[in-house]
């Protein structure tokens, strides 16, 4: 069977400015030279002097980061194709392909479980826990510059710091749901590049033409739940130096291929589990 002409890559293979890991430390930056303004007693052009060569040493300190976290990707998305390369040169035992419609059907489930569309005003719970949280961590730094400290220049930027922690654990419960939104349209836009995609499966691994690439390198089980909720689920261990974990890829079966999906599930666990 062959390879399709134009390759998915997982989200883990891909880069993007947007990650966490690059824009914390650009924010801990910010906000620790806006505190050295508020709290310095020297004149705001000796103050932006001296910060010059701080602020050039932590820039490069990140652009050092993003590089490394670019270097990742991208070794990362280079043994991805590797595998997929290898997958398509060897043995494909089995290949599915859904209909457009069951498709978009399946699509639009899954998005509904990542941000569902009647949430309205429940959406916003988070906010209202993580801003009663931001509000006591806030009460606690206010208090600490009341009565444990006597520089003035130090309350001030305890009760700064106080006003920040609020807003970004207020910002954290509010932006919840629009990430989760973010996050369906990514899944949407990303499932949907193709009408009817198809999904191979090989003895090391599965390519899903819509999702991408999924190694079976280290199976641990396979579940055959296709009668009943038409999905194979393979579990394999996900293995660090520091931890082991097992990570489950749930793999929906068309209408039509119940038995294959059986079929292929016990010559999965004959061949490659040995059961």
């Amino acid at each position: 069977m062959n390879k399709p002409d134009k390759l998915v890559f997982s989200d883990e293979a891909t880069f993007t400015f947007f990650r966490g890991e690059v824009l914390i430390p650009i924010i801990m930056i910010s906000v620790g030279f806006l505190v050295a303004l508020f709290t310095s007693r020297e004149p705001l052009s000796a103050t932006l002097a001296a910060m010059v060569l701080p602020c050039a040493a932590l820039s490069a300190g990140w652009l050092g980061w993003v590089g490394l976290l670019a270097l990742i990707a991208g070794g990362h998305r280079f043994g991805e194709k590797r595998s997929i390369d290898k997958m398509f040169a060897g043995q494909i035992w089995e290949c599915w392909q859904f209909t457009s419609s069951e498709w978009l059907a399946l699509v639009e489930s899954e998005c509904n479980l990542i941000s569902p569309k009647d949430e309205g005003a429940k959406a916003y719970v988070g906010a209202l826990y993580s801003s009663i949280f931001g509000a006591i961590f806030a009460i606690i730094l206010i208090a600490i510059g009341l009565f444990a400290i006597k520089d003035p220049q130090l309350k001030i930027m305890f009760w700064f710091i106080a006003g920040v922690v609020f807003l970004v654990f207020l910002g954290a419960g509010l932006f919840q749901p629009i990430v989760a939104r973010h996050k369906a349209d990514r899944y949407r836009s990303t499932s949907l590049r193709f009408a009817q995609p198809r999904v191979w499966f090989a003895p090391g691994g599965i390519y899903h033409e819509a999702l991408g690439y999924a190694s079976l390198k280290d199976l641990v089980r396979i579940t055959d739940r296709s009668k009943s909720q038409r999905t194979m689920q393979f579990t394999v261990e996900y293995s660090t130096e520091s931890y082991d974990d097992l990570v489950s890829i749930p793999i929906r079966v068309p209408s039509g291929c119940e038995e294959r999906a059986a079929v292929l599930a016990r010559r999965y666990r004959q061949e490659r589990l040995n059961t």
